[in-house]
């Protein structure tokens, strides 16, 4: 697998990160560890996690996908080949929602624990926390990484504006700045008026941003889940626009005209992209 510079950082990261918000439960353990064995394999090393997957399924808690993980990297004892990231922000059980200190903190150190290991290389803000000082968060994640449990630290789900007083902030104080951002993308365009929250897209604004600043954007849920391509998936209502069905013809167009899968040719069109996405992807086999 190639692997493309992460923003201006100086890490070179895997093209295509493995999403692992299903692991632990909606997929056995015995299911994830394949599943990463096949990445790994592949030459995949960029793996991402959240302290909250998967709260969002019936009987998910939160924490279940990094204590999968943590097995997995102990029985492979391959911790020091990957680059994991893992995010916090969204509450769950025990929990708060938000990005207050405490939390952030506390957090990590729960997500270390999962994990089985000593560090972040890549810890988010998993969305943006409008209620919480701004400074309270950053200097959070600044205490984080001047000791040494987290190498860099990226934004999910934060409008540009937002990212633009974080970066004033941190070059204020000496804080190190939000090193990617993650946002909601796939080939086929949102409705408008599409309400996503609290998720937020890659819109025109934020790609201006991002480029001018050097970087680099992740793209997570870029397949639609398999909307693309299975029978029993549908388009959701919020891409079902006036120039979907023409998209659609012409993804399949050419991918059949490159003797690929239609999902191939989204991450492709997404990783060729001026700036390159490095899209987040997942499966369930």
């Amino acid at each position: 697998m190639k692997t493309r510079p992460l923003s201006q950082t100086g890490f070179h990261v895997s093209c295509l990160a493995l999403g692992t918000l299903r692991y632990g439960t909606l997929n056995t353990y015995a299911e994830s560890a394949e599943l990463m064995d096949i990445y790994f394999d592949a030459g995949g090393r960029f793996i991402d996690t959240a302290n909250s997957y998967n709260q969002w399924c019936p009987g998910g808690k939160g924490g279940e996908s990094e204590v999968t993980i943590g097995r997995w990297m102990r029985e492979r004892n391959n911790r020091d080949q990957l680059f994991l990231a893992s995010k916090v922000g969204f509450g769950y059980p025990g929990v708060d929602d938000g990005l207050k200190a405490a939390t952030i903190i506390s957090e990590c150190e729960g997500s270390l624990r999962r994990l089985g290991t000593d560090h972040l290389d890549l810890y988010y803000a998993h969305k943006d926390d409008v209620h919480t000082p701004l400074a309270e968060t950053l200097e959070a994640f600044h205490r984080l990484v001047q000791s040494g449990k987290v190498r860099l630290v990226g934004a999910s789900n934060y409008q540009a504006w937002r990212l633009a007083d974080a970066d004033a902030m941190c070059d204020r104080h000496g804080w190190p700045r939000f090193a990617c951002v993650e946002q909601r993308y796939t080939y086929l365009r949102p409705v408008p008026g599409a309400d996503f929250s609290p998720q937020r897209l890659i819109d025109d604004n934020l790609s201006r941003y991002c480029q001018s600043r050097g970087l680099t954007m992740l793209p997570y849920t870029p397949l639609l889940r398999g909307a693309y391509v299975r029978s029993d998936k549908v388009i959701p209502r919020s891409y079902q626009g006036p120039d979907t069905g023409a998209r659609l013809r012409a993804l399949h167009q050419v991918a059949q005209e490159q003797q690929a899968t239609p999902l191939q040719i989204v991450l492709a069109w997404m990783m060729q992209r001026q700036p390159p996405l490095l899209p987040i992807f997942s499966a369930d086999t």
